[in-house]
């Protein structure tokens, strides 16, 4: 502070440290197989489906439906680890003369895509040719989705190629002529006063591969289009009476967020483009299957590759509920290494003041099996692990979890499974997975009650609730403590530190996440902040804290005297 030399007065104002906003719930991290891989490799925050698929890829809600899952039943928010690697799921149409005319591949990599089939009824003319088709796509025996009555015929809504990549969640439909680096040519394209269609030929070939026309209601006069290419994307000028659009980092992969089609039409006025197929009229469409078609060559990333991507939620310490997507089918021995890997990490955030919750559901094969189900549990026991049974129902389950207030404990709560069969458990197997050896978090369908919990517990058969609350007074003292480092170490501020301390925890207790012993005598938390000398010296404050969770009604004994 500035020292007077001239008679006054001077004033100074120190603020107080204001304390942190609550500790937020319901965020849900998430490892899985996405459509499109974000440029940096970072993670996705998303609130909503439309989200998901905008930022990622609509493929991402069929190779990861847990994320759909979780959203639909309540997630505050959706932190995405992309998981890379593996290989896309295909198969090939043939027409009536055997030849290739379509190519599907699956949007996400993964083995998932194996499950899939594809199954066309066509309609043909006089001479057996096929005029238009429908396509069906099934997935583990289910349609998935049906495409009806259409037929090759570039910019018009029927078209084959434009309807599947348009609207189809599990594949692309790619034209046998187009290779992984087709590229149009580079050259400068002028409309003529007439705005008729402008080819642009492939790179290097002769073959027509697209076509640019005027937009709706644009006079083409004076209108023209540079196409550079490199690095495997397209750069693309539009100019009318000087530059009037310019677009960078195209593709010609109709699954890229930067698809030359839709880009023109989403974000431009001037120009569009058309596609071309590279058969002639006559070979274009697909003929009938006498059976579904298989799918095949998909490859799931390995279980080092999920490691990385759950590694990679560290950097969020807003996260308090984890998961991991994968298909169905994958080994159990890997599915039970990436659950350890789910609660070491969730162990070393915790010990980070950044604490959460990991879930894991068993296999359909686990399921069948108390003793494959106990191996398991036993394999990830820790109150940071829940072990839920259906399998599949991860994401619905800490979705469910994440919209419950952290004290409320899931028990007897209603649980949407979506698709998802609830688990059918005799009442002898729930005695043994609901007891003291093994604790599985079961969802299952109750008469009268519906599809609940039966018992909101982790694998060392603690209430979740009680986890949750500890963990958020965790994160409400970190944030809290955050605030005085750096402050002098004085009484006052230490008396500072401890009044929000107990602000907090009476907030917590007022809201009933925290009560007092059930005889009285017990306060529902105890603060207190000291320094000893030693620790004065070496500028540390230490804090010790006690507090007690509320826990759930579990079971009600009740005595009837019958009195004559």
């Amino acid at each position: 502070m500035a020292v007077l030399i001239v008679p006054g007065v001077q004033v100074q104002a120190r603020f107080d440290i204001v304390p942190p906003l609550p500790a937020a719930s319901g965020i849900v991290g998430i490892a899985g197989i996405v459509d499109r891989v974000p440029a940096d490799g970072g993670l996705v925050g998303v609130t909503r489906t439309t989200e998901l698929r905008e930022l990622l890829g609509p493929g991402t809600e069929a190779s990861m439906p847990e994320a759909v899952h979780a959203l639909a039943n309540g997630a505050a928010e959706l932190v995405v680890s992309a998981v890379t690697g593996g290989a896309r799921a295909q198969t090939e149409l043939r027409n009536t003369d055997g030849q290739v005319c379509v190519r599907l591949v699956c949007r996400s990599a993964g083995a998932w895509g194996n499950e899939m089939r594809a199954d066309v009824q066509a309609i043909t003319g006089a001479d057996n040719a096929p005029i238009r088709v429908t396509l069906r796509l099934l997935r583990g025996g289910r349609v998935a989705e049906t495409f009806s009555d259409l037929r090759v015929a570039p910019g018009q809504p029927d078209d084959l190629f434009d309807t599947i990549n348009r609207s189809s969640r599990h594949v692309v439909a790619l034209d046998p002529g187009f290779g992984a680096g087709t590229l149009p040519g580079d050259g400068i394209f002028a409309f003529a006063a007439d705005g008729a269609a402008l080819p642009v030929t492939e790179a290097g070939g002769a073959r027509e591969l697209l076509q640019l026309l005027p937009g709706d209601g644009v006079d083409p006069t004076g209108l023209s289009v540079q196409i550079t290419t490199g690095a495997g994307r397209v750069g693309l000028r539009v100019s009318q009476r000087g530059l009037q659009e310019s677009y960078t980092g195209l593709s010609m992969d109709p699954d890229d967020n930067r698809y030359l089609p839709d880009v023109l039409l989403r974000e431009g006025r001037l120009v569009r483009a058309r596609v071309l197929p590279s058969l002639a009229v006559a070979a274009r469409l697909p003929r009938g299957t006498d059976a579904p078609q298989d799918f095949a060559g998909g490859v799931s990333p390995g279980v080092a590759d999920y490691q990385t991507a759950i590694d990679r939620l560290e950097d969020d310490p807003r996260i308090d509920l984890v998961l991991a997507a994968f298909e169905a089918a994958r080994p159990g021995a890997e599915v039970v290494q990436i659950h350890q890997a789910l609660l070491a990490h969730a162990v070393r955030m915790a010990d980070a003041a950044a604490p959460r919750i990991a879930f894991g559901a068993v296999t359909a094969d686990e399921q069948r099996s108390l003793d494959a189900i106990r191996a398991h549990a036993a394999a990830v026991r820790g109150r940071r692990f829940v072990l839920i049974a259906p399998s599949g129902a991860a994401g619905a389950v800490a979705g469910a979890v994440g919209r419950l207030s952290p004290e409320i404990a899931p028990t007897f709560k209603p649980l949407p499974l979506f698709e998802i069969a609830p688990t059918r458990f005799r009442e002898s197997e729930l005695n043994r997975l609901l007891g003291s050896a093994t604790n599985l978090f079961v969802v299952q369908d109750r008469i009268g009650v519906g599809i609940v919990v039966l018992k909101g517990i982790d694998t060392t058969g603690d209430q979740i609730s009680v986890t949750r609350v500890a963990d958020s007074c965790i994160r409400e003292t970190k944030a809290t403590a955050e605030r005085y480092i750096g402050a002098t170490n004085t009484d006052e501020a230490r008396t500072a530190l401890r009044q929000q301390l107990v602000a907090t925890f009476t907030r917590m207790e007022r809201a009933g996440w925290l009560v007092p012993s059930t005889d009285g005598t017990d306060p529902a938390f105890l603060v207190d902040v000291y320094s000893t000398q030693l620790d004065f010296g070496q500028g540390i404050v230490r804090v010790d804290i006690a507090v007690r969770p509320v826990r759930a009604i579990d079971y009600v004994y009740a005595t009837i005297r019958v009195k004559v």
